[in-house]
């Protein structure tokens, strides 16, 4: 009887040392399935402020982007991108604290703040809390509407030299930061 208990009970161990087994590979397997979610591309990458939504379907309006080569991201995400094309990642970002502006950092680099009321680049909007979405676009040319003295005068093409940053608002359009030649540049694109 003692050896039918004795042999109960290793059964019962090694039962639970199969299960305790298969765990540990879901375990594995989980944290190699989150390692590969989390790991970036070389040029965009994007944190989320809440932990629990990496860009969720509520972000996201495909309706409001006429790019053929764009992902658009939740207007409280950071996005890691090299804007400037120098190889050294930008961190954008809406700081909403005392006045809404977009944030462009890079390290080793003056702090690039844009709206808050100060119009610090020339042609780029000094208010900037009427965006809500954003996108990367990766299209190699897109368009600008031409404005004079608050008029409409026309548009024009334009070659994007690099992933560049598309600000807008829902069904009024926006426009697109990026550099030309070297240089900070405002894209317009709303009537």
């Amino acid at each position: 009887m003692k050896n039918y208990f004795f042999l109960i009970l290793i059964l019962i161990a090694i039962s639970s040392c199969k299960n305790k087994t298969t765990d540990s590979k879901l375990s594995t397997t989980e944290i190699k399935s989150q390692e590969k979610q989390f790991e970036q591309p070389d040029i965009v990458s994007v944190e989320s402020k809440k932990p629990e939504d990496k860009i969720t379907s509520d972000c996201l309006h495909p309706e409001y982007f006429d790019f053929k080569n764009h992902k658009e991201y939740c207007i409280t995400d950071t996005i890691n991108l090299d804007l400037n094309g120098n190889g050294i990642i930008e961190k954008i970002y809406f700081d909403n604290k005392s006045c809404p502006k977009l944030i462009i950092e890079e390290k080793g680099q003056d702090l690039i703040s844009i709206g808050c009321g100060i119009e610090k680049y020339k042609g780029f909007p000094n208010a900037i809390g009427w965006v809500d979405l954003w996108c990367i676009v990766s299209d190699k040319e897109t368009f600008e509407i031409l404005v004079e003295d608050g008029e409409l005068i026309g548009d024009k093409t334009v070659t994007l030299e690099r992933p560049s940053l598309y600000v807008g608002k829902e069904e009024a359009g926006g426009g697109i930061i990026t550099y030309k030649n070297g240089e900070l540049y405002w894209i317009h694109q709303s009537d």
